[in-house]
């Protein structure tokens, strides 16, 4: 709608809730007065929603709700002897029914709901015309037309009005399943005043059957709609998630058809009582009191159970899938990683985040990132310790109802994602301390092997060239002794020659291609070397392969009796291939040292296989 016309509409409910209560007030009819001072309160909630949303026609359609009221109302006085004064109160629903049909966003469901609207005013006419000159005359309607006809008129009025308000009703039922989550939630708020207005409404209609007075009989009735209906409207238009509405509804309801079965007990069993028993009323009434006691509450409970699932089969439906994931998880059917995007769909909120608590204190999202404080969430805890925060992207008290529902049920998925991801970083920080090693040992085998090279190995060879030029002026005996030393000091030279090779070999300066080349010029059978397209190859992990093939190598020629070896080696991925084939005589030798070199595979994250069969030779398999 225009804003001006809303402003237009709302301004003129005002008008006509202060002019009754002006007119009544000036009566001295101050208990009418109070009740058309009462209907001011939804005209300025009705301002409130004006302002907030000046387009929306649910602040104009809220005013008129109460505005019917006040002037039905005020027909007192010289006002009651107006000839539609007893046939105006349908209008009292007139501005219930319109704001049905407009609640919440003004949209129309089609053709069918804009035609409502004319069958109640259709409706009302007829009722203004079968109480046309009619007067109340202590609380009872006398007068009006004397015809065939108004009988006839008289019900399908009645029928039409109640069918009118029956459909406003369904359009409500149709926006609601047709709607957003927002549109569900506001929907909500006036269902609840809708429950507690149509309770009060039987009351009346009960209280008017036994006797009471209509002003006693729907004076509840009527405050309900003048205060309820607009706190309700207001809170769902201004503020819909400031409160859990579902809980509110759930247990409204949920006491009102208590008290409808405590009620429906309670006169089953004084008729049950009385007519088993010849007791006083007194007592009848006490054990009737006393058995509809005992039904109390567990029919409250029952009851609220059955209504949650209704008015907020959401979060039954919400729960029961989460419950079903963590089943897959234990069943292995699911990663328990999922978590956070089951969360996110359960909970309609993609922004949904779940932080995981570390042992040490600090937090971290799922993929393993580290957060130095979440924000502000759900706590999910787990044997008095807290495991996880779920942060939501749409806070409201429904959804932190929701989600701590739910997160409930998620509590083992996320305890597992907790210490699956705290298992992850603790071999992730292994492998990375034992790379550290591992190169730390191959940069000292490095600086040892260079040592050996450069400087004892120098000084001893610079010793015996010495002793080699003092032999020159010796005696033939004496340069006999220097022989002696010299060639000592040869050994010397040779024995840490080979404790350099093994610590690293100078080989490997040439690459491991090379260094594997040498291996096969050394071996005194048949020797096949296939060596592919290497990447660059660390030291750690060169070394290693080169100590895998000469080991195997020298196994073979030990233990296999063999007559050939093949030697590949090949890069696989990030892997460094090796396999050493032997056509020897199979098996492993009990003497053979496989557990050293298993030990020096895995020691750079690799893996080792070997395959051994009696007479048909040996194949080592080494991943590195």
């Amino acid at each position: 709608m225009r804003p001006r016309t809303v402003r237009l509409l709302t301004g003129l409910a005002t008008l006509a809730v202060l002019a009754s209560a002006a007119y009544v007030a000036a009566l001295g009819d101050w208990a009418t007065a109070s009740v058309c001072a009462a209907c001011t309160f939804a005209v300025a909630v009705g301002w409130v929603i004006v302002r907030h949303d000046p387009t929306s026609p649910v602040g104009p359609a809220l005013a008129w709700t109460t505005a019917p009221i006040a002037l039905v109302t005020a027909h007192v006085g010289p006002l009651a002897e107006l000839p539609w004064s007893s046939g105006a109160w349908p209008l009292n629903l007139a501005g219930l029914l319109v704001l049905m049909l407009v609640f919440p966003d003004g949209a129309s469901n089609g053709t069918l709901w804009r035609t409502v609207p004319w069958v109640f005013g259709s409706a009302t006419l007829g009722m203004l015309a079968v109480q046309w000159g009619a007067r109340q005359v202590d609380g009872e309607v006398v007068g009006g037309p004397d015809a065939v006809w108004v009988p006839w008129v008289a019900v399908a009025s009645l029928i039409a009005i109640g069918f009118s308000m029956v459909l406003a009703a369904v359009s409500l039922v149709v926006r609601y399943w047709r709607g957003t989550r927002r549109t569900r939630q506001q929907i909500r708020w006036l269902l609840l005043a809708g429950i507690v207005v149509v309770a009060l409404l039987a009351g009346g209609w009960v209280a008017e059957v036994l006797g009471a007075s209509l002003n006693a009989a729907y004076t509840p009735f009527l405050v309900a709609i003048v205060v309820l209906v607009p706190i309700a409207v207001g809170l769902a238009i201004v503020r819909y998630d400031l409160f859990d509405v579902d809980r509110l509804l759930t247990g409204a309801t949920a006491w009102l058809v208590t008290v409808v079965v405590s009620a429906a007990v309670f006169g089953a069993a004084v008729y049950g009582l009385s007519q088993a028993v010849s007791a006083g009323t007194g007592l009848t009434s006490s054990v009737a009191a006393f058995i509809t006691a005992l039904t109390l509450l567990p029919v409250q409970r029952h009851v609220a159970q059955c209504v949650g699932r209704v008015v907020d089969r959401d979060r039954h439906v919400a729960v029961a899938e989460v419950e079903r994931f963590a089943a897959d998880v234990r069943a292995g059917r699911r990663q328990p990683e999922e978590v956070e995007a089951v969360l996110r769909k359960v909970q309609d909120d993609p922004d949904l985040v779940v932080y995981l608590a570390r042992p040490d204190g600090n937090w971290t999202r799922l993929d393993g990132a580290p957060v130095a404080e979440p924000p502000d969430g759900i706590g999910i805890e787990a044997g008095g310790d807290v495991i996880a925060r779920v942060s939501l992207g749409w806070d409201s008290a429904r959804a932190r109802r929701r989600i701590d529902d739910v997160a409930k049920a998620a509590w083992v998925p996320l305890e597992v994602t907790r210490l699956r991801l705290v298992l992850r970083e603790a071999l992730t920080e292994t492998e990375a301390s034992r790379h550290r090693l591992v190169d730390a040992s191959a940069a000292e085998r490095r600086r040892l092997e260079r040592d050996l090279h450069d400087g004892a190995q120098q000084r001893i060879v610079a010793t015996g060239m010495r002793l080699r030029l003092l032999q020159q002026h010796l005696p033939t005996d004496q340069a006999a002794e220097v022989d002696a030393a010299v060639a000592e000091l040869q050994g010397t030279v040779d024995e840490l020659r080979r404790i350099a090779q093994g610590v690293r070999p100078v080989l490997l300066d040439d690459g491991l291609a090379a260094a594997l080349a040498a291996v096969k010029s050394s071996s005194p059978i048949p020797f096949v070397l296939t060596v592919g397209d290497l990447p660059l190859v660390s030291e750690a992990r060169a070394l290693t392969a080169y100590l895998v093939v000469t080991e195997a190598v020298a196994n073979v020629l030990k233990h296999a009796g063999a007559s050939r070896i093949s030697v590949t080696v090949a890069a696989r991925q990030d892997w460094l291939a090796v396999e050493v084939v032997d056509n020897g005589v199979g098996g492993v030798a009990a003497n053979a040292p496989l557990t050293a070199l298993r030990d020096r595979i895995v020691s750079v994250g690799g893996t080792l296989g070997i395959r051994a069969t009696p007479g048909g030779g040996t194949t080592i398999q080494a991943l590195i």
